[in-house]
């Protein structure tokens, strides 16, 4: 930003990377070393009571499943097929499974991100993601760290889709299990280049698809957060706001937003 009175950043994060990925590119270090304040999608030092409430978004109440959710058809092949999906399995915590319907009360977009996308993430791993990089930085030389939404509101932004939403989400995952992987790779590659508009028409996809699912990963909380990235910029605090590189790529990005308030950003 290079109107704003103190040092201020808007740093793409991919959430998976490998340790081959580091060193990051020059700018990265930039931010780090110029920013006193770090802000997130949410708080990373609230990562237990999100994670609690997470798992408990994706079950449904006691005395419903997925059973009655989902298509038939669809609900026949998950149980015949979860270990193709699981090779291994194990369910998304780690632990044992003996069958597709020890699984029941968990929605399908939980089943989507737990059994069928850790296949795009097969050679890489959010632990080395550039928001841990990022968060253990801050922490280690005891900078503030904050986000741009509550646990609450980070949890719902997953939590509160519809069935038909989640099912719709499971059912693309299964479509592309090697796809996935493929798609993941397009998208770090304009990542790494600093490529905005290839990271917007990665996303291409799932807008045209199902275009409300799309708003509300990306183009809803852009909105909701520029007012609160304002409020950052008025404290005058040297500040990096690390968010997925997505929400600051396309027509409706925090930067486009932000120049139609007035703010001047450039590319490092």
């Amino acid at each position: 930003m290079t109107n704003a009175k103190a040092p201020f950043y808007l740093v793409g994060s991919i959430h998976a990377l490998s340790k081959k990925d580091y060193p990051l590119p020059e700018p990265y270090a930039i931010a780090l070393n110029n920013s006193n304040r770090f802000v997130f999608e949410f708080d990373p030092t609230r990562h237990a009571e999100f994670e609690k409430k997470f798992e408990a978004a994706a079950k449904y109440p006691r005395g419903q499943d997925i059973c009655s959710k989902i298509h038939p058809a669809l609900l026949t092949w998950l149980r015949k097929n979860m270990f193709t999906i699981m090779p291994q399995g194990r369910g998304g915590n780690g632990e044992s499974l003996a069958s597709f319907d020890s699984q029941l009360r968990y929605k399908p977009w939980w089943i989507a991100q737990h059994l069928a996308a850790p296949a795009s993430y097969s050679k890489t791993s959010a632990s080395h993601g550039l928001d841990n990089y990022f968060v253990d930085n801050a922490i280690r030389t005891r900078k503030e760290i904050a986000g741009l939404e509550s646990d609450n509101e980070h949890v719902a932004v997953m939590g509160g889709l519809s069935d038909h939403d989640g099912e719709f989400m499971l059912q693309d995952a299964l479509s592309q299990p090697n796809g996935g992987a493929t798609e993941f790779g397009r998208m770090y590659k304009a990542w790494r280049k600093g490529d905005t508009n290839a990271l917007w028409a990665g996303d291409a996809g799932l807008r045209t698809k199902e275009p409300g699912i799309a708003a509300r990963f990306v183009g809803d909380r852009n909105v909701r957060w520029v007012p609160r990235i304002e409020a950052e910029l008025k404290t005058g605090k040297p500040t990096a706001v690390v968010a997925g590189a997505l929400h600051f790529s396309g027509p409706h990005s925090v930067i486009m937003l932000l120049q139609k308030r007035g703010y001047l950003i450039e590319q490092l």
